[in-house]
C-alpha cells in the first residue's frame, strides 16, 4: 500500500510503503520506514501519520526560514529563480545554463528552475520582468535568466563576471557564508 503527501508551494512531496515479510528476508513492518531517523524523530514514531506530521514540522521550517548572522530574528529565505530552456537547440545555452545550476549546486546555494520551454507562463513571466536596459536589441532576453524572488539579478554574463570577481553571492543578492573567499573579500574592504 503506498500514500502520499504532497506541499505544492513548495514542490516537496513524499511517498511512502508499507512493508511486509518477503521472501528476500524480513523486512520492516508497515508501521516503519525503511530509513534511519535521528533523535527525536526516531522515538514514539510508529504510525504513519506521526511519521508525517514530524517529517513536515521539521521539513518545512527550515525551508521558510533561515537565521541571519546579524541579528537572532529569523527572516523569510529568498529564493533564487534561474529561468532556463530545457530543450534548447543551442549547445552554447546548454552549456551556459548548465554552468549556472552547477555552481548553484556545487555551492549549496538554494535555487528553483523554471523552464520556459515547458511552461508557458514561466516564459511570460521572465520575458516581462527582465528591465528595458538588460534586453536585446532584438528579439526576447534568453536564457539563463537569475532573479532574487521577483527581482532581477542578471544574465549568464552578469553572473559569469560576479564569478571572475568572486562576488557570486553579492550578485544574487545573498549574504557570503562565513569563511568564503566573498566573504573575506568583503571584510578586507570594510577594514
Amino acid at each position: 500500500m503506498q500514500s502520499s503527501l504532497c506541499f505544492p508551494g513548495l514542490g516537496l512531496g513524499l511517498q511512502c510503503s508499507e512493508l511486509s515479510e518477503s521472501s528476500q528476508g524480513r523486512r520492516r513492518d508497515s508501521g516503519e520506514f525503511p530509513f534511519h531517523l535521528p533523535p527525536p524523530f526516531s522515538s514514539h514514531l510508529s504510525s504513519t501519520s506521526s511519521w508525517i506530521s514530524a517529517f513536515a514540522a521539521a521539513a518545512l521550517k527550515p525551508l521558510a526560514l533561515c537565521r541571519t548572522q546579524t541579528t537572532a530574528a529569523f527572516v523569510p529565505r529568498m529564493v533564487i529563480r534561474v529561468y532556463i530552456a530545457s530543450s534548447s537547440g543551442s549547445t552554447a545555452i546548454k552549456k551556459k545554463q548548465q554552468d549556472v545550476l552547477g555552481f548553484l549546486e556545487a555551492n549549496k546555494i538554494g535555487f528553483e528552475e523554471k523552464d520556459i520551454a515547458a511552461n508557458e507562463e514561466n516564459r511570460k513571466w521572465m520575458r516581462e520582468n527582465v528591465p528595458e536596459n538588460n534586453r536585446p536589441a532584438t528579439g526576447y532576453p534568453l536564457p539563463p535568466q537569475i532573479f532574487n524572488e521577483s527581482q532581477y539579478r542578471g544574465d549568464y554574463d552578469d553572473f559569469f563576471e560576479a564569478r571572475e570577481n568572486n562576488a557570486v553571492y553579492a550578485f544574487l543578492g545573498l549574504t557570503a557564508p562565513p569563511g568564503s573567499k566573498e566573504a573575506e573579500a568583503q571584510a578586507k574592504q570594510q577594514a
